[in-house]
């Protein structure tokens, strides 16, 4: 079967593609993803992100599953594409909790400038995962989200130290604490993209210029994030 560039029924100028791999064995054992409940999934986190960071446009975005570079979802800013790596099977929560953090890059354009901060990138879009599967029912979110939290290795959280920006387990533990501040503060996401116009040499440097950016309501959330680290 041939699979062609469509546009999203609801989002103007926003297109996607599910190359949907049929395999009887996965079908007759899980909730396996068709394009409709791919695009119609793309497209309510595509609506609620939208809301949560004050961003109305998405012209030219394509969503594309799966990705040719190998099976890891990437966002890649030249081009303007989300790559998926949703295979035979997967469930919706797979689905958002790849494009959820992919759509934060999105939102960030080209990224926090300096590479020894991109962890901290990295960790808001990982972030981002768990708190919009958290937007869901508990039967969609509690493999992905409930299980990954909770047998998370706790670090000491330094200003001074430099981290790796693509350690998974350290980013989730950063992403774990963040979450509650978050959840309180849900308009917080709004502030995410302005991270992406800060110039900073440090992580410290960086929070003080975000809380400086950020509107009056956001700064003492900003401030709690300022505090988990040491």
């Amino acid at each position: 079967m041939n699979f062609e560039l469509n546009e999203f029924t609801n989002i103007p100028n926003c297109y996607h593609i599910f190359n949907f791999v049929n395999d009887s064995q996965f079908e007759s054992t899980c909730n396996v993803v068709n394009v409709s409940q791919f695009e119609s999934t793309c497209e309510n986190l595509i609506k609620e992100m939208s809301f949560y960071f004050k961003q109305a446009s998405f012209e030219g975005l394509k969503i594309l599953n799966p990705n040719p570079n190998g099976n890891i979802p990437q966002y890649f800013y030249s081009d303007n594409i989300i790559y998926l790596t949703v295979w035979d099977g997967i469930r919706e929560s797979q689905i958002i909790y790849q494009l959820a953090h992919e759509l934060c890059h999105y939102f960030m354009k080209k990224g926090i400038k300096n590479d020894e901060l991109k962890y901290f990138e990295e960790t808001v879009c990982d972030l981002s995962s768990h708190f919009f599967l958290r937007n869901k029912p508990q039967k969609i979110h509690k493999v992905y989200d409930d299980e990954t939290l909770m047998n998370i290795t706790e670090i000491d959280l330094s200003y001074s130290t430099s981290y790796d920006r693509y350690n998974r387990e350290q980013n989730t533990y950063i992403a774990k604490l963040l979450l509650p501040i978050f959840e309180k503060t849900p308009s917080l996401w709004s502030e995410v993209p302005k991270l992406a116009d800060i110039e900073a040499s440090t992580i410290g440097k960086l929070l003080d210029l975000w809380k400086n950016k950020a509107t009056a309501e956001h700064k003492k959330a900003i401030q709690e994030i300022q505090n988990i680290f040491k």
